[in-house]
């Protein structure tokens, strides 16, 4: 029991000395907390039930649609770890900026509210203000690509075109879609200082993807609408942002 508690007590000397030690891992790792209102979209296409040489085009289900997601409000908690310190006022960084957002869809089928969630890892290269730990710049930029896996919606699927087939304009044969999927993402972001010495960020990010097909998780007649070929997404961000531990 002895050996365990000084194997403890030295674990955590370590650790401390690490974290808040001049030039320490914990100097590397920057948090910031933010969000946006309205100024979070993203534009959907694609063909449901694509047809094929077995399906005679009588029976046609084929459905092309253009969906766009406008987030009313999203939440973004943001981490960031400096791997390469090239000087005190540039560093090569790997980032990590989970949004959790809820807007709505428009399209012909009359949409209704979504949520989302993504998740983005990128690399990035920080000058100037909140670049390192020892900068003193008062303002600097970033920019960088990467990649986020997108949940979308959370909830039930979303309506996102109308039957082709005219049943009536009934709802429940509205084409439905609820699916995940991975796309490429680019940053680029604006630092600054504002009152009481916070450091903050204007950031800009753009999507866009084009995947041959994805899987459709919708409810209805997932047999015959499982499938969404043809799968293209473009999609803008502006959003703000505050560091909380620089």
């Amino acid at each position: 029991m002895k050996r365990l508690v000084q194997l403890v007590v030295c674990l955590v000397l370590i650790s401390t000395t690490a974290f808040a030690g001049k030039g320490g891992f914990g100097e590397r790792l920057f948090f910031q907390v933010g969000g946006t209102i309205g100024a979070d979209v993203l534009n959907m296409t694609g063909i449901i039930a694509k047809d094929d040489a077995n399906r005679p085009s009588a029976t046609s289900l084929q459905t092309e649609y253009s969906s766009l997601n406008v987030n009313y409000a999203t939440l973004i908690l943001a981490g960031r770890i400096n791997f390469l310190e090239m000087t005190t006022n540039s560093a090569l960084s790997l980032n990590f900026r989970p949004s959790a957002s809820f807007g709505r869809a428009y399209n012909s089928a009359g949409g209704g509210n979504t949520t989302m969630l993504r998740l983005p890892f990128t690399i990035e290269f920080n000058s100037g203000a909140a670049s390192t730990a020892s900068t003193r710049a008062k303002t600097g930029f970033a920019f960088g690509g990467g990649a986020e896996y997108v949940m979308y919606p959370l909830g039930n699927a979303v309506s996102i075109a109308e039957d082709p087939n005219g049943n009536g304009g009934a709802s429940a044969y509205n084409r439905d879609l609820k699916c995940n999927w991975l796309q490429p993402v680019v940053y680029a972001g604006v630092k600054f200082f504002g009152k009481h010495y916070y450091c903050r960020e204007i950031n800009f990010k753009a999507s866009f993807s084009s995947i041959s097909t994805v899987d459709n998780k919708t409810n209805v007649d997932a047999d015959k609408f499982g499938l969404v070929s043809d799968f293209k997404t473009v999609g803008l961000m502006i959003s703000f942002l505050q560091y909380i531990n620089y």
